[in-house]
């Protein structure tokens, strides 16, 4: 942070606070010194899922929805079966 993002727009307004640009570049530069390549792959699919359930829907209780929930259950089913997760 303080080597590469000296620049005042990567701070939040409090000006001691790194904003998310400077979030993103720093877990960038993280994961290719420390994250193996073929990591990474498995760190989107949790990415896609962890996004899928903060997703807050319009209509709940529509079709589309309930669809998207059991594509969902179905994504962390195969997720668990892939990497034999228990819990």
């Amino acid at each position: 942070m303080m080597d590469d993002l000296r620049d005042y727009r990567f701070y939040t307004s409090d000006m001691v606070h790194p904003n998310e640009t400077a979030i993103n570049y720093i877990w960038e530069k993280f994961q290719q010194v420390w994250i193996q390549e073929n990591t990474t792959s498995i760190l989107k699919e949790v990415d896609s899922i962890q996004k899928g359930l903060s997703h807050k829907p319009f209509n709940p209780n529509s079709e589309q929805h309930q669809n998207f929930i059991a594509s969902l259950q179905q994504k962390i089913i195969q997720l668990k079966k892939n990497y034999n997760i228990t819990f």
